[in-house]
């Protein structure tokens, strides 16, 4: 789809319609997906990885959901659980925490607990405070049906490290990338890495109430912690999910230009700042209210239906 077309169909109303077939879409890749895990009775455990606000987390919730319609339990566990916390956190060649290593992960105890699920005992069930920055236990046992099959999720998933000490062997991975597919002119298309970005942009706005400065400041360490800890086991997966919505950025717009806005008042007109600032001048703003409550979008944007 062309810029021009989304733009069209913005205007004459028929935007719900681009919505829903780009939805359907997302659930029929997941669909495929779950058919070929639960074609293997040996898959106990999906590890689902891919970059910042590629859209992990929504994705392993949907893929929960679709393995369920296959009548295969699945369970959503989520590396961020697992974090060590600052007093034990890996930190950089400065000195300063560094959030993208791979030993955040309390690799041992995760292991332990998928060893006790796949046995069919009870876990205590395992979080993260984030405010205080340490891990948290509600009282909660969770346990997993025989048969059952564990979603782990995380920026680390297909790092072999993570399940070397898990019994249970037989695992399919999935990487989640957002592909854009809206075609702009004058060569302003949008990267994977851009889309992911205005996301984070406006994810980090929303949710943790960081400035657009910040999150600019961040993303040069976000993309060197991805390039050492996720892309050399990209190629590890079993399949492929695209996050990307076709419509995505005429919703995003509404929050995102604003906040690039102010970034260009705090620190000038940098390139990425003023690129992006070009880009959604080019497509008009579609209603966040259109947005279905499952989708991945809201991860982004607030409102999903979904518990996170």
């Amino acid at each position: 789809m062309t810029v021009e077309e989304l733009n069209e169909c913005a205007a004459d109303g028929t935007i719900d319609e681009v919505i829903r077939v780009a939805e359907a879409r997302q659930v029929k890749a997941l669909s495929k997906i779950a058919d070929t895990i639960c074609s293997r009775d040996d898959v106990r455990l999906v590890l689902v990885s891919g970059g910042s606000a590629a859209g992990k987390t929504t994705t392993a919730k949907r893929l929960c959901t679709q393995l369920r319609v296959d009548d295969r339990f699945a369970m959503h566990l989520s590396t961020d659980d697992y974090f060590v916390g600052d007093a034990r956190n890996p930190r950089d060649e400065n000195g300063e925490l560094d959030y993208e290593h791979v030993d955040c992960v309390d690799i041992e105890p995760l292991a332990k607990d998928l060893n006790a699920l796949f046995r069919g005992e009870a876990v205590l069930k395992r979080s993260f405070d984030f405010v205080n920055h340490r891990p948290a236990y509600s009282g909660e046992f969770i346990t997993l049906p025989r048969g059952g099959v564990v979603v782990l999720e995380g920026i680390h998933a297909l790092n072999p490290r993570l399940s070397e000490h898990v019994d249970e062997a037989a695992g399919f991975r999935v990487f989640v990338d957002p592909k854009p597919s809206l075609d702009l002119f004058s060569g302003l298309t949008p990267s994977p890495t851009d889309s992911r970005f205005l996301r984070r942009l406006v994810r980090d706005n929303q949710f943790r109430k960081l400035s657009p400065v910040v999150t600019l400041e961040l993303w040069p360490k976000v993309l060197a912690g991805e390039r050492k800890w996720i892309e050399p086991f990209r190629g590890n997966a079993d399949a492929v999910f695209d996050s990307y919505l076709v419509y995505e950025l005429a919703v995003l717009k509404s929050y995102a230009e604003g906040l690039l806005a102010r970034a260009r008042l705090e620190i000038g007109e940098v390139p990425q700042v003023m690129n992006m600032i070009r880009l959604f001048s080019a497509i008009d703003a579609v209603s966040p209210n259109a947005v279905p409550g499952d989708s991945i979008l809201r991860e982004t944007i607030g409102g999903s239906q979904l518990e996170y």
